[in-house]
This record gives structure tokens, C-alpha cells and sequence, in this order.
């Protein structure tokens, strides 16, 4: 297994990291430990700074390892200025940026697993954290919760259980959280929380396709691809049909004269000649051209471009084609005027 990341959330009880790791260790004792990265507020930094490291050297004698220095990452606003606390939602959107470059950052790291600690901090930063990792978490990482008896809650004395018989007393409550990093390519979800949030609710909702004819270009979910013309006619044939409410189009001929003629209109729309489509289309052309339009279609949108594919279906000979989007999911643009 790769080693761990800790990201943890902590707030004026700092001890949540020292607990967490115990907790992990006992877990598994044989992971290692590549880093500890702290996500507080100004007033969490001093707690952290004054508690942590009596704690971590006493963990440290307890488990016999050494465990790596902590980072402490303060939570700062658009200007760069630490944050005193999360009381306003201009604190709350900048927590929330600041919370995602984090575990945006870990999680393009493919040499460590990330494991993010929502024990500490204020409930909002939890909260924030989880989406994070929902955005961008991987099937090795983990998102937990630390539980502490009543009786050490509270306590700047307590770090961890030194004795065997107060080990039940600390438990890692592991939380599920819903992975959707393969929605998407996470490199493409770019900005701060607000933005990243609204990519990823685009990529999730009804696919939407988006044709300019006067461009040759293709649009979807806020990115755009251009199309050579006689690939972006036939994208925009079956686009029209799918508008329309047509059945899959059935190619039964080697040379099919009335593909072709709807082919040298939609050529026209776009204001090519008809004679830009070379070869003239049969069964086993069409077939090719459609794996082509495909596959640029997978390489600019990822895996949201799946639906925007023009799918076979039956067996050949008799294999029919169709763009399976509702008609409302379809614009056509003709021209620069709009029209």
C-alpha cells in the first residue's frame, strides 16, 4: 500500500491529529506516514503550535517510529490574509478554496493515499472537506472521524490512550463517501470551490450538445472542439435527426445516394462545397467516419463525452445509427448571426 497523507481539520483542539494517527497506526501498523498537513484558522495554528509537539514526541515514544513533522496550513482569503475564524460567508468561500487546493493538490499525487480527518475545526470546514474528496478522491483514499470518550474531550492533556485498557475508548469511525473523480477528468475541474462545484453539477446533469455551423465547433460542458467539415456535417446530421425525433438511421447500401445528399446538405450549412465529402459514403465508410467523430469527441470532453457519441446498434448488415440525446439537449447554431 502507498504511504499515508493525513489531511486533518482542526480548530482549537488540535489533539484530533494525534489521535487520528494512534488510531491509524493500531489500524495498520504497517503503513508508513508521508506527511501531516493541518487546515486551520489563525487562533487553530496557536493551539496547534503550543499542544503538537509535546504530543507528537510522546506518540512518537509510544509507537517507537518516527512520524513526519506537521504542516501547518493556515486558511487564508482572496487577499492572502490569514483567517482569524469562518463567520461570514466571504470566510466560508475562501475556507472552501482553500480547502480544495488541498486535497486537489494530494490527490494528484499518485506515490501517497490520501486520509482526511474531519474531526477538528468548525463544522463547515468537515463539511467542505468531504465535497473535496467526493470531487476528487481516489479508490485508496479514505475520509474519517475520530471518537473520543467523553471523559478526554476537552482536555489539553490528552493525545492519545496510553493504556491497552483505553484503547476501545478512541476509535476511527471510517465515513463512505461517494467517489466521482471517474466522471470526469479531474484535471479538467479547474478554479476555486464555487466553480469546480458548478463543473462538476454540469458534468452530472442532462448531457447538452452545442453545434456552430459557421465554426465547425462542438460544444459541451463549458469546452469546445473543432471538427473538420466533413466530420462536423455528419455530427450534425445525426443531430438533426435526434431533434427531429427520427429513428436510427439504417445504412443497407455499399453507396447510399440519399446519405450522401443529406451529407452535401448539411455540408452547405456549414458553407462547404458538397465535394469536401471524399469518398462517398457506404455502409462501411460511415462506420469509419462515425469512429472517428467518436473517438474526437471522448478525447476533448472525457468521459461526460461518452453521451455525446453516435452510437451502433443491431448486427451488421443491419446496423443502424442514432445521436440518443432528447431533442432539448441539442442546439444548432447556423451562422455568426445566431440564426
Amino acid at each position: 500500500m502507498r504511504p499515508i497523507r493525513l489531511i486533518a481539520m482542526t480548530g482549537l483542539s488540535p489533539q484530533v491529529v494525534t489521535e487520528t494517527l494512534w488510531a491509524l497506526n493500531r489500524r495498520e501498523p504497517e503503513a508508513a506516514f508521508a506527511a501531516v498537513t493541518l487546515l486551520t484558522t489563525a487562533s487553530g495554528a496557536e493551539a496547534a503550535a503550543r499542544l503538537l509537539p509535546r504530543g507528537f514526541r510522546a506518540l512518537e515514544a509510544s509507537l517507537g517510529r518516527r512520524l513526519p513533522t506537521p504542516e501547518i496550513r493556515l486558511l487564508r482569503d482572496a487577499s492572502g490574509a490569514v483567517l482569524e475564524d469562518i463567520l461570514t460567508d466571504r470566510d466560508n468561500a475562501a475556507a472552501a478554496n482553500a480547502i480544495l487546493a488541498t486535497v486537489a493538490e494530494a490527490a494528484a499525487r499518485p506515490d501517497t493515499r490520501i486520509h482526511l480527518s474531519i474531526a477538528g475545526g468548525r463544522k463547515t470546514m468537515g463539511c467542505l472537506a468531504a465535497i473535496a474528496l467526493s470531487l476528487y478522491g481516489r479508490a485508496e483514499d479514505r475520509l474519517s472521524h475520530v471518537l473520543v470518550g467523553p471523559e478526554w474531550q476537552g482536555r489539553e492533556d490528552f493525545f492519545f490512550p496510553e493504556r491497552e485498557e483505553e484503547a476501545e475508548r478512541v476509535q476511527l469511525a471510517e465515513i463512505p463517501f461517494v467517489r466521482l473523480r471517474g466522471l470526469w477528468r479531474a484535471e479538467a475541474l479547474e478554479g476555486g470551490f464555487a466553480a469546480v462545484v458548478a463543473a462538476a453539477q454540469a458534468a452530472l446533469g442532462p448531457p447538452e450538445l452545442r453545434l456552430d455551423a459557421a465554426r465547425g465547433e462542438v460544444a459541451s460542458g463549458g469546452r469546445v472542439l473543432r471538427l473538420p467539415p466533413a466530420l462536423f456535417a455528419t455530427l450534425l446530421l445525426f443531430a438533426e435527426r435526434a431533434r427531429a425525433g427520427l429513428p436510427a438511421l439504417v445504412v443497407a447500401k455499399e453507396e447510399d445516394a440519399e446519405l450522401n445528399a443529406a451529407l452535401a446538405r448539411a455540408l452547405e450549412r456549414c458553407g462547404r462545397a458538397a465535394a469536401a465529402v471524399a469518398p462517398r459514403l457506404g455502409r462501411a465508410e460511415l462506420r469509419q467516419r462515425l469512429s472517428r467523430i467518436n473517438a474526437r469527441l471522448r478525447q476533448a470532453f472525457g468521459p461526460e463525452g461518452e453521451a455525446l457519441c453516435i452510437r451502433a446498434e443491431g448486427r451488421r448488415p443491419h446496423t443502424a445509427y442514432r445521436l440518443a440525446l432528447p431533442p432539448e439537449a441539442i442546439t444548432i447554431r447556423e451562422d455568426a448571426h445566431g440564426r
